[in-house]
């Protein structure tokens, strides 16, 4: 602010600009002035207009720099007229410009989350979605307890039973880590049809792509269950590609015990193109005892207020 308009907004609100730290409303009380050198103005704060900066290893985090009434000397070029009557206690002044910062870095949020799904659609269209994922394994111990046979991680300090285990195993054949499914006892079959026996103790890892939760949802669905819901996101004008968010509720019962044979619950699916988004509730129910039973329940609804439903089940779920 040059010095003509200072004197005229002198006792009057005008606007503090203390860059990162946030922008204060303010009363100039009085300009100071001294030969040959630039004025500075005398402010009492009233109030916060833009909340500072916000900093996750700020231990200080939600204390404005300026306090109430605090009376602050600084450049004139650092203030600027206030448009209008600020009307605001300082606490509320607070509340209110912390409200716009959540605005912002939740729009930021959104956002990073849709061009994460951008990028994802587009590695999953090149069937190259597994580069996500591929930064790492988790490695186990094969051990066998009798005729109890388990992996254990020595990270977690945890064993899993290994029977009715979802994932596709690596083993390492030859010196090479090569992928393998777990047959019985400590035997696993390579894609090439051959049996593998390994040791009590041997390494076994899993490849971190395979915990893609709808990655697990897709492959876990019966061939009529997938087509069940491909019917419906096909309704709808979506794909797999278009798919943002997965809870997978089922992934997590098996994650906790392979051995459990009834598993019931719901998945939600989230799905956005450049004009809607969508939600899927899948209903579940999986029973392996007997001649076994599935039932699939998928629920669309787009945030236009279309509802699609479809389902498939090869028996009757049991209320």
């Amino acid at each position: 602010m040059d010095r003509k308009t200072a004197k005229k907004h002198i006792g009057k609100e005008i606007i503090l600009d203390k860059g990162s730290h946030g922008q204060y409303v303010g009363i100039l009380e009085e300009m100071i002035t001294e030969p040959k050198k630039p004025w500075r103005a005398s402010v009492r704060i009233i109030g916060v207009f833009e909340y500072p900066d916000i900093h996750l290893e700020d231990l200080e985090l939600f204390i404005p720099y300026l306090k109430e009434n605090e009376l602050v000397e600084c450049p004139g070029h650092r203030i600027e007229p206030y448009e209008g009557t600020f009307q605001h206690t300082y606490d509320e002044s607070i509340a209110v410009s912390l409200k716009e910062r959540w605005e912002e870095i939740q729009e930021i949020n959104q956002n990073t989350e849709l061009l994460l799904s951008l990028i994802q659609q587009e590695l999953r269209r090149l069937h190259s979605e597994h580069l996500i994922f591929e930064d790492g394994y988790v490695y186990y111990q094969l051990v066998k307890k009798g005729r109890k046979i388990e992996i254990y991680d020595e990270e977690k300090r945890e064993a899993l039973a290994i029977a009715g285990c979802p994932f596709e195993f690596e083993i390492v054949v030859d010196d090479k880590w090569v992928s393998a499914v777990y047959i019985k006892d400590l035997m696993f079959e390579l894609k090439n049809g051959r049996i593998v026996e390994l040791a009590h103790g041997a390494s076994v890892r899993l490849n971190k792509n395979q915990f893609d939760p709808y990655r697990i949802l897709l492959n876990e669905l019966e061939p009529p269950s997938l087509q069940a819901l491909e019917k419906g996101l096909q309704k709808l004008g979506i794909g797999h590609r278009h798919c943002v968010y997965c809870h997978n509720s089922l992934l997590i019962q098996l994650l906790h015990s392979f051995n459990d044979q009834q598993f019931s619950g719901v998945n939600f699916v989230s799905y956005a193109n450049s004009k809607h988004q969508f939600i899927v509730q899948h209903h579940y129910e999986r029973n392996a005892n007997g001649a076994g039973m599935t039932f699939d329940r998928f629920e669309f609804t787009s945030d236009s207020g279309e509802r699609v439903l479809t389902t498939y089940a090869t028996q009757m779920s049991q209320d």
